[in-house]
């Protein structure tokens, strides 16, 4: 993980992430492609999954925790992470979320996500802003991926 330090992350909320899926189900599959993500934001007490050009998914499991504006997953073309090929970012915004603000990306088709407020630009494959006024990296959490009788499962948490 190329975060330097956690100084980067001095001014971003400390929230607590817990989640977990299996790789083998939809719509979480769909991350098994390199290049592709995925996103995970509280809706009430459920749980809403999206994709460029797909209906949303909306899941229901209790316990779940997913950081500050909720999570992006997916599997980066390059990885920058040897101990994981996937990566798990906090959907909210780093120059929004300096204010205690919840400004969410969007997942674009070109492997980027866009602020909604602010309008900076991130490349999913290594988390760094590529256009606009943000200059921090994307808030990385830990994944961790483990084989299971029924496929692989993938495990977000702090």
């Amino acid at each position: 993980l190329l975060t330097g330090c956690e100084e980067a992350y001095d001014n971003f909320p400390r929230m607590k992430v817990n989640f977990s899926c299996s790789l083998q189900q939809s719509p979480y599959s769909f991350i098994t492609t390199p290049g592709q993500f995925v996103t995970v934001t509280k809706k009430g007490s459920a749980y809403v999954v999206e994709y460029p050009g797909q209906p949303a998914y909306t899941d229901g499991k209790q316990g779940v925790f997913l950081g500050f504006g909720g999570l992006i997953l997916g599997q980066p073309v390059l990885s920058m992470d040897v101990s994981s090929q996937y990566v798990a970012y906090d959907r909210a915004c780093p120059v929004e979320a300096e204010d205690l603000v919840i400004k969410k990306l969007n997942i674009q088709s070109n492997r980027e996500g866009k602020c909604t407020k602010c309008g900076t630009v991130y490349d999913l494959d290594t988390g760094f802003p590529k256009s606009g006024e943000g200059k921090k990296r994307l808030k990385t959490y830990p994944v961790y991926t483990s084989h299971t009788n029924t496929g692989i499962s993938l495990s977000v948490r702090n």
